[in-house]
């Protein structure tokens, strides 16, 4: 149920006055045309997206089959997020905040014991039966469902990625402590029965992976990410052990220290057993690639449908690329050829000469995040004056990105579904950081 593609859609911050893009400068020119590629990407999304027919004018009644879908949903929110309370705590239900991850092969597989009950119920159910609200509702459910299946027994992720564990580890801290949603005292208390369960936790990763079927870029990402749950402790936990009473702190120290050797130990299997013998082949295959796409896309285009549309966009959006260049270029030194029709490289070599103008006009280390920040202004006004996609007025703070999470450039935990107020957080990276 997080693939929902209205979910990325709702990607937003504070909103600032609006105000008409700016596009004097050659970098907000270079902006616009990103901002294309973004909103192309939408386009091809929205797509692949089913569409609904529309909605009655008058509501429906709730049918049998509208309590029996409700019951199938409330099972999946109750039991597949006890087996899963990281992702709970994440999806804002807190009700299993003190509890960790069981990802030995027993706990994957009564997580497919569970997806394969609820899927039996959904297919037992009428669809014709059921309110167009819960029509949408158990299609998405069912393909939720199904995608959960086939990654653990098809797919095996979990077999030979180190990296969801690694972001397990360090998001069943940073989740509890990043946002204020209940007493400090309480998210500590939490945080101090997840880090007991990190040595279990740790164990059966090393147990459950197979070096041999390892990437060596994700064993390699492992090492440089494993450390970054210690730094959360150091910069988020322990400085907030003097709101505690002395039992409760005392019993938190405890806990960080079996964590600290647990994580230590954990880096030397990483560091010694795994990168050395890590040989595995980070390309999935069309076999398995076909079915991810299908599932993270909710959409029966093909690959080769889908790369057709890209590839189109691409060209398009080159050519005003070399519009561009070929508006900007004349006049300064030592310019490429700029015929109005050129041939591929001459295209490339106009492209890059621009580039090369626009990558002079990168900001000091120390005002990242204010070029960051402005940057996001400067597209959520153009989103908003184009009227690409509907922008909600939730908060978004920009924040550097927590060491476990680094290797990608840009992430946004966002407030869970289930809670009713909250802000967005954007991760970014400074200069010279790990990308």
């Amino acid at each position: 149920m997080h693939r929902r593609l209205g979910d990325h859609a709702r990607f937003a911050g504070r909103a600032p006055e609006q105000r008409e893009p700016r596009m004097s400068s050659l970098r907000s020119q270079c902006h616009a045309c990103a901002i294309g590629i973004v909103s192309a990407a939408f386009a091809v999304l929205a797509g692949c997206a089913l569409i609904a027919p529309p909605a009655p004018t008058t509501p429906m009644t709730p049918t049998a089959a509208d309590a029996q879908f409700a019951g199938i949903s409330k099972r999946y929110l109750d039991e597949m997020l006890e087996l899963t309370p990281v992702a709970a705590t994440a999806l804002g239900d807190h009700r299993h905040d003190a509890a960790l991850d069981d990802v030995s092969a027993a706990g994957y597989g009564r997580r497919v014991a569970l997806a394969r009950e609820l899927l039996a119920s959904l297919r037992a159910l009428d669809p014709t039966q059921l309110s167009r609200a819960h029509q949408v509702d158990a299609r998405l459910l069912t393909s939720e469902l199904e995608y959960q299946i086939w990654r653990v027994e098809q797919l095996r992720e979990w077999r030979w990625n180190p990296l969801i564990y690694t972001e397990l580890a360090g998001n069943s801290v940073y989740l509890l402590m990043a946002r204020d949603f209940a007493p400090l005292p309480q998210r500590l208390h939490d945080v101090g029965e997840r880090l007991s369960e990190l040595p279990r936790l740790l164990a059966q990763v090393r147990e459950v992976l197979d070096p041999a079927r390892v990437p060596r870029i994700h064993a390699e990402t492992a090492v440089k990410q494993n450390t970054g749950v210690l730094t959360l402790i150091d910069q988020l936990v322990v400085p907030q052990l003097g709101v505690l009473p002395e039992d409760e702190r005392g019993r938190l120290k405890t806990a960080i220290g079996r964590a600290r050797t647990a994580v230590t130990q954990h880096q030397l299997w990483l560091e010694k057993r795994l990168l050395p013998e890590a040989k595995g082949d980070f390309r999935l295959g069309a076999e398995l690639y076909d079915p991810k796409l299908r599932f993270a896309l909710d959409s029966p285009l093909s690959r080769e449908q889908i790369r057709a549309r890209a590839q189109s966009e691409l060209t398009r959006t080159r050519a005003d690329m070399y519009a561009i260049a070929r508006a900007i270029l004349p006049g300064r030194p030592n310019p490429p050829p700029l015929p109005a029709t050129p041939s591929p490289d001459e295209q490339q070599a106009a492209i890059v000469a621009a580039l090369e103008l626009a990558y002079e006009q990168q900001p000091p280390r120390d005002q990242v995040f204010e070029a960051a920040r402005h940057a996001f202004e400067q597209a959520q006004s153009f989103v908003r004056t184009a009227d690409l996609v509907t922008l909600y007025d939730d908060p978004l703070e920009i924040i550097q990105m927590p060491e476990f999470q680094r290797g990608v450039a840009l992430a946004y935990p966002r407030t869970g579904p289930t809670r009713r107020c909250g802000h967005t957080c954007a991760n970014t990276t400074r200069a010279r950081s790990t990308i």
